[in-house]
């Protein structure tokens, strides 16, 4: 088996020689291998390329398609938005001028409910002045007949007799009319 071996190294030795695999030495092989490359250069060029550069282009085109399809999106976006807040800026105002109606009636609904008791509480004011002005001149004729009653026996005390109290009761109450009016 070692003498196999050495045959083969020694086959291979010899044929390492003959081969060189990066520099042909036979000008056949030169000729063929331009004229394959030639033939694979105007294969690629005229066959491989043009689809390749067709669905480039389509898809450049599809890009750009896409692009202008979102501009035109992020334009009628921002619209909407613009119509949006103009409705929003709408409701407001609508809600503020309701808002202020209802205010302006509420006031004036208060303004008539408080005219309105105030009437009352005035016209109730005058009919009591009006009662406290009797309910003061009964009081006051009753304590004008009491003080005249008083009176009249407080001077028969200091004159040391007897007074009728019917004849001085008209001086008296002369006196008292005159000493009310004063105040």
């Amino acid at each position: 088996m070692l003498a196999q071996l050495s045959v083969l190294a020694a086959e291979t030795a010899e044929s390492a020689e003959k081969i060189n695999p990066v520099v042909p030495d036979v000008i056949g092989e030169i000729f063929w291998g331009a004229v394959f490359f030639f033939l694979l250069w105007i294969l690629m060029r005229y066959v491989c390329l043009p689809p390749l550069l067709r669905v480039r282009a389509q898809r450049d085109a599809q890009v750009q398609a896409d692009n202008e399809a979102a501009e035109a999106a992020s334009a009628q976006a921002e619209q909407v938005r613009r119509d949006y807040d103009a409705t929003i800026g709408e409701a407001r105002g609508e809600a503020s001028r309701v808002l202020e109606e209802a205010r302006s009636a509420a006031e004036a609904q208060r303004s008539q409910r408080v005219a309105a008791v105030e009437t009352e509480i005035g016209a109730e004011r005058q009919a009591a002045m009006a009662e406290l002005e009797q309910e003061r001149a009964a009081a006051l004729g009753q304590l004008t007949g009491d003080v005249a009653d008083l009176a009249v026996t407080a001077a028969s005390k200091v004159v040391q007799a007897p007074l009728d109290p019917a004849s001085h009761r008209a001086t008296v109450d002369d006196y008292v009319n005159r000493s009310g009016g004063q105040r």
